[in-house]
C-alpha cells in the first residue's frame, strides 16, 4: 500500500509539474512544406501564432520558435482557402501560453496582423523583435475600417492590424522613446481578392506615441481618426485611392527578379515577397498621382548585374502610372541571357480598379 501511494503521489505531482508542457500539444512547432503562409519570427522568444481576434485553443495554428522562419498552411483554418479571403492574426510568447493555458484572455498578445490567403499564392509576415516587449501604448479604432499602423511613414513596417471599431488594443514595444505612426486603412477587394489601401479626405492622420511600461500607470490610450463621424456609408464617394496596383510577370527561366525604380529602391510586394520567382506573378503598389506622373521603373535580374527599365510596347520608357488604376509588366527573355538587350519589361495599362462596389470594410 506505501508503495502504491507513493507511487500515486509521484505520479501526481509529474502531470502537475509537466502540465505547461502537456498544454503544448496543441502547438505544432513544423513548418508545412506546402503552407502558402510565410512567418518570421525576429524576436527572441518562442512564439504561438493564433487566427481570429480572440485566442483560444480552438484557433491555435502553431508555434513559430525564435529567430526563424516557419510556413502555415492556412487551408486547414478557413473554408474560402480557393477563392480567396483575409484573416487576422495573433501571437504570445511560449511562456504566456504556458502560464495562462486554462485563461488565454488573459494572456499577452503581443503580434497582432492581417494576411490574405488564395489558393496558388503564397503571403509573407513578420513578427517583428522591436514590436514584442515590456513597454506599452494602447490604440482604439473608432472607425468602421480595418486599420494597420505603420512607422513613421505610410509606406513604413506594419507594426498592428486593428479590426474595426476595437478598443484599448494594447501594442508592446521594446523602447520608451517616442513612435510616429500613420494609420493605413485597408479593405478587402472581394473581385480580386487582394487588399486595398485606400486614402479619403482627413483619414490620414499621423499620431506620435510615447510607449510607458507596460505594468505602469503611465500607458496612454491613442484614438484614431480624429473625425468620429466618418462611417462606412458617407465615405465611399470620397475614396481614392493612395497608389497605382502593378502586378509583374518573371517569364524568365531560372532567374529571379526585382521590380525597383531609378533609385534602385527595390518595390515589396502586396504579399509581402521582394523577389519575384521564374513563373510568378507579384502585385506591387507604386504611389504616383491621380492626374498621373512619369515614373521610372526597372526590372532587375542576377542580383542587379541585368537591368531591364520598363516600356511600354512602342519603346516609349518612363511610363505614366495613376494611381487608382491596374497595370501589368511582362518581363521576358528573347536570347542570350548573358547580354543585357536580350531581356524586355513591357508594361500595359488594364483598367480603372473599381472601389465602392467590391469594397469590404475590414
Amino acid at each position: 500500500m506505501k508503495k502504491h501511494h507513493l507511487f500515486s503521489l509521484l505520479f501526481t505531482a509529474f502531470v502537475l509539474l509537466g502540465c505547461g508542457d502537456n498544454a503544448e500539444h496543441f502547438i505544432n512547432w513544423d513548418s508545412d512544406n506546402n503552407g502558402t503562409l510565410e512567418v518570421t519570427n525576429t524576436s527572441n522568444k518562442d512564439i504561438v501564432v493564433f487566427h481570429g481576434q480572440v485566442p483560444n485553443k480552438n484557433t491555435i495554428m502553431g508555434g513559430v520558435r525564435a529567430q526563424t522562419t516557419k510556413n502555415f498552411d492556412v487551408s486547414k483554418y478557413v473554408s474560402d482557402f480557393s477563392t480567396g479571403g483575409w484573416m487576422i492574426l495573433r501571437g504570445m510568447t511560449r511562456d504566456e501560453f504556458n502560464n495562462n493555458e486554462l485563461n488565454l484572455s488573459a494572456a499577452k498578445v503581443e503580434f497582432s496582423a492581417m494576411a490574405t490567403y488564395r489558393a496558388g499564392q503564397r503571403y509573407r509576415i513578420t513578427i517583428d523583435y522591436n514590436f514584442t516587449g515590456d513597454n506599452a501604448f494602447r490604440v482604439t479604432n473608432n472607425s468602421e475600417f480595418g486599420l494597420e499602423l505603420r512607422r513613421n511613414s505610410p509606406e513604413g513596417e506594419k507594426i498592428a492590424y486593428l479590426p474595426k471599431l476595437s478598443v484599448n488594443n494594447v501594442i508592446y514595444t521594446q523602447t520608451t522613446e517616442a513612435i510616429t505612426l500613420f494609420p493605413v486603412y485597408v479593405f478587402y477587394n472581394r473581385g480580386t481578392q487582394t487588399v486595398t489601401t485606400l486614402n479619403a479626405t482627413s483619414l490620414f492622420e499621423s499620431v506620435t506615441v510615447a510607449p510607458r511600461p507596460a505594468t505602469g500607470p503611465s500607458v496612454q490610450t491613442y484614438v484614431l481618426p480624429n473625425n468620429l463621424t466618418l462611417t462606412w456609408a458617407n465615405i465611399l464617394s470620397t475614396l481614392t485611392s493612395p497608389v497605382a496596383y502593378i502586378r509583374v510577370i518573371n517569364n524568365v527561366p531560372n532567374q529571379a527578379a526585382y521590380f525597383t525604380n531609378a533609385t534602385a529602391t527595390t518595390f515589396k510586394s502586396q504579399s509581402g515577397y521582394d523577389a519575384i520567382g521564374s513563373g510568378e506573378p507579384l502585385d506591387f503598389e507604386v504611389e504616383a498621382t491621380e492626374e498621373g506622373m512619369s515614373i521610372n521603373l526597372v526590372a532587375t535580374l542576377y542580383g542587379g548585374r541585368i537591368p531591364v527599365p520598363v516600356r511600354y510596347r512602342d519603346d516609349t520608357y518612363n511610363p505614366v502610372i495613376r494611381n487608382g488604376y491596374e497595370y501589368e509588366v511582362s518581363i521576358d527573355l528573347y536570347g542570350l541571357a548573358n547580354e543585357e538587350s536580350s531581356y524586355s519589361a513591357v508594361i500595359r495599362e488594364v483598367k480603372k480598379r473599381s472601389l465602392s462596389d467590391q469594397l469590404e470594410s475590414l
